[in-house]
């Protein structure tokens, strides 16, 4: 089964979103910075990994950075110090990776925003569907699919579609991108 890339997207943007409030935290000096940056990093890493998304690894390392100085000798700063000073070297390399992860999926989703709008579009032209006030919407959407995927003209779009994201995906694109007046 092909992996929602809208679900990635939105999850790491989640994500990303709680980002500049981690920043603020360590400017601040907040006491309890580094449990929180490892809770964003484990929940950021579980995303990754039930995603089988490799990065993971990438983040888990992060990880291991800033557990390094627990284990190093050195007496000459305190060991939450040097912890913070490799929080603050990571933090960056950590918001490159995560925006790295997501472009990939990003440029899918745009790609076949694209395909889908020319559809819409000459679907809606064609007059062949009609939205009423009785329509349920999500049925509407569900009917627009199927009868893209079933017309000879539409269904090669529908099939290059679908090796971009999944037909989930595909769904949700064209309920986002449906403007019920102009189908009415």
């Amino acid at each position: 089964m092909q992996v929602s890339s809208l679900s990635i997207i939105e999850l790491l943007n989640s994500k990303l979103l709680e980002f500049p409030e981690l920043v603020d935290r360590l400017k601040n000096k907040d006491y309890n910075f580094l449990e929180l940056l490892e809770t964003w990093m484990k929940e950021t890493e579980t995303i990754l990994k039930q995603n089988r998304i490799s990065e993971c690894a990438v983040i888990a390392g992060y990880r291991s950075k800033i557990i390094i100085p627990l284990f190093t000798e050195s007496q000459k700063r305190s060991v939450k110090k040097r912890q913070l000073q490799a929080a603050s070297v990571i933090l960056f390399e950590l918001q490159h990776t995560i925006l790295s992860v997501i472009k990939p999926y990003e440029i899918k989703v745009n790609e076949a925003r694209d395909l889908l709008r020319q559809i819409l579009s000459a679907v809606r032209q064609s007059h062949t569907i009609k939205y009423t006030s009785q329509t349920v919407f999500q049925e509407f959407i569900n009917n627009i699919w199927q009868f893209c995927s079933t017309n000879e003209q539409l269904k090669p779009f529908t099939v290059k579609i679908l090796t971009i994201v999944s037909q989930n995906d595909a769904v949700r694109i064209i309920a986002e991108e449906i403007y019920l007046d102009e189908w009415k």
